[in-house]
């Protein structure tokens, strides 16, 4: 099975060809410029790279969310126009699972020890996040929009972490930060690492895609915000207060 991978939910996006679960090309853009102006150029080359073409693919895998409201809109509008033009069919993958299979733990302690947090900043102390078993990426509490100091009160009341099962614990991404000033507030004992620069990579959208390939139409899939916007948010406080 050949799909492209896409991943536009954060400050970065990418693109990958993958085989069976195997790189054929991708990239990965830190550019500043916005999504709408580097994905699709981004696509063409790694695509031309691949030396695919659209009706060589099985399908398009995109990550849906949570993350930026407008990042996640542009691939999502992007992968729907592709595949409806090929009449292909897409894969959801969540962008916290994404972020945690991105990245590989460098630690001393096995991973069959360690927890993993992905978290996406949020602002206002919040992350888009989740905890899952670094080894099986079980998943221990849902993704959801947290606030930090909340999420790190779940954490700790996680079984694994108290009865010692899972004596690290590893967050990633760019809500790491908010965490670690979270954790710190907490003055909680817990052995903890932070990786605040780790990114969303082709690498973790495609596992994500080819351990659960549920292909849905290009018309039905659907983000996942995991919370409401900044204009909704206001527009809801300008209607309570008229």
């Amino acid at each position: 099975m050949r799909l492209l991978v896409c991943d536009t939910s954060n400050s970065t996006c990418s693109a990958g060809v993958y085989e069976d679960g195997e790189a054929v090309h991708y990239e990965l853009s830190f550019e500043t410029l916005t999504h709408s102006e580097t994905f699709m150029p981004l696509v063409h080359r790694v695509m031309e790279q691949a030396k695919t073409s659209h009706s060589d693919l099985d399908g398009y895998a995109v990550t849906v969310g949570p993350g930026s409201f407008t990042g996640i809109r542009i691939g999502l509008a992007a992968v729907k126009g592709m595949a409806l033009a090929s009449g292909k069919k897409c894969i959801a993958v969540s962008s916290t699972e994404a972020l945690a299979r991105s990245c590989e733990n460098a630690t001393m302690t096995p991973k069959n020890e360690t927890l993993i947090v992905p978290a996406i900043d949020a602002r206002n102390n919040r992350v888009f996040a989740q905890a899952a078993e670094d080894d099986t990426l079980r998943t221990l509490l849902a993704e959801d929009a947290y606030d930090a100091d909340v999420l790190v009160k779940k954490i700790e009341k996680i079984p694994e972490i108290i009865y010692g099962a899972r004596r690290q614990i590893i967050v990633v991404g760019s809500g790491a930060s908010v965490m670690k000033k979270a954790f710190e507030r907490a003055k909680s004992p817990l052995n903890i690492y932070y990786a605040p620069g780790a990114a969303i990579m082709p690498k973790g959208v495609a596992p994500a895609a080819f351990a659960n390939p549920v292909f849905v139409d290009a018309r039905d899939i659907k983000a996942s915000y995991c919370a409401v916007s900044q204009a909704e948010r206001l527009k809801k406080n300008a209607g309570s207060e008229s």
